[in-house]
């Protein structure tokens, strides 16, 4: 069974089937103006939206990463590594992209259910 969480007509917030769900692309709501300051909240927010739908972090398992300029990398990775659990390291993709302006990135995150 697939359940569509949020549907609209172009897309949906999230796709949960055979015990896996598919969150589509997020950004920092409140634009903060480092991307530490956007890493922390799309973190939280993720944490938030995983508890939600019955998963956590530890349950990762593929993020893609769009990044505005991947020079910023080393200082998203410090905030992203300090939130994950040690040994609960995802798969991941961090990828340059042209982001809407005032955003650092946005995160894709796919995990299995508890």
């Amino acid at each position: 069974m697939i359940e569509y969480v949020d549907p609209a007509p172009t897309f949906c917030r999230a796709v949960k089937h055979n015990g896996v769900i598919y969150f589509s692309g997020h950004c920092d709501g409140k634009k903060h103006d480092t991307i530490a300051g956007q890493t922390q909240a799309l973190c939280e927010r993720y944490e938030e939206l995983l508890e939600q739908h019955g998963s956590d972090k530890d349950h990762l398992l593929f993020v893609t990463i769009y990044i505005s300029d991947l020079s910023l990398k080393d200082e998203m990775n410090k905030v992203w590594d300090a939130w994950l659990n040690p040994g609960h390291a995802p798969a991941r993709v961090c990828v340059e992209a042209k982001i809407p302006e005032g955003y650092f990135l946005e995160m894709s995150v796919v995990a299995a259910l508890k």
